[in-house]
């Protein structure tokens, strides 16, 4: 008669159960917080070597890991410090503050260029007003726009990446090549953006031009004040990511 396997002891289905628990704890915590690889390399090595009995994870369980490892790494550079974000946009911040503030149109705040820094969005904005830039329903760049515009040469380094908005207000485009105010604003937008491209201020793989027409209004869109605040060309630059 064969001999009759002894069966494994009572307490390895209570500590098989604990090991689960605890792995599901550490799963959890895991996700809910941003973890460097180095972190994360170290986790993985002991839930194998703890859970895994040196045998290793399963397929479905390493690419479940890798998956969370990449999104890791991802919100530890979009959740950096508040601090740190301040530190790296504004130095750029306050050199094109000065920049376009000196020798500007003092007496003409209809052409004044505003600069902005939005800290969520880690970006830094350049306003150019149409009254500088573009004549009334035309996307043909002003003579007067070029000095504005090599103005940010010294800070569109290599580092930054870059967003040309065109905006309009919400009245309808009559006559002329443009149908709409979307067109307007794109093509406008465009003719930034290769402007900036032949003075060789911007590399064309780190530029884009994007129309919006009148959906994204900063002013009311009722006066004529508030229309000609709302027809601009925003040029965004935001500093690339570092792991």
């Amino acid at each position: 008669m064969a001999k009759r396997t002894k069966p494994c002891p009572e307490w390895m289905a209570t500590f098989a159960d604990l090991m689960s628990l605890l792995m599901a704890v550490f799963v959890l915590l895991f996700s809910m917080s941003t973890i460097d690889a180095k972190k994360y390399e170290s986790l993985v090595e002991s839930l194998t070597n703890a859970l895994g009995f040196g045998v290793g994870l399963s397929p479905s369980q390493v690419e479940y890991f890798n998956a969370t490892k990449d999104q890791a790494e991802k919100n530890a550079i979009v959740n950096k410090p508040q601090q740190q974000v301040i530190d790296e946009l504004h130095p750029l911040y306050e050199s094109l503050i000065k920049t376009y503030a000196l020798g500007h149109h003092t007496d003409s705040p209809e052409k004044k260029i505003d600069v902005s820094m939005d800290l969520q969005k880690r970006q830094i904005k350049v306003l150019l007003p149409e009254t500088i830039s573009f004549s009334p329903g035309r996307a043909d760049l002003k003579t007067e726009s070029f000095a504005e515009l090599d103005k940010l040469r010294p800070y569109i380094t290599n580092k930054v990446s870059v967003k040309v908005i065109g905006h309009t207000d919400k009245r309808a485009v009559t006559g002329g090549r443009f149908r709409s105010n979307w067109e307007l604003s794109s093509a406008r937008a465009a003719a930034v953006v290769e402007k900036l491209i032949e003075d060789k201020i911007v590399m064309p793989k780190q530029v884009e031009a994007i129309g919006v027409a009148d959906t994204q209004p900063i002013s009311n869109q009722e006066t004529e004040e508030g229309f000609a605040k709302n027809r601009r060309v925003e040029i965004v630059i935001i500093p690339k990511a570092e792991p």
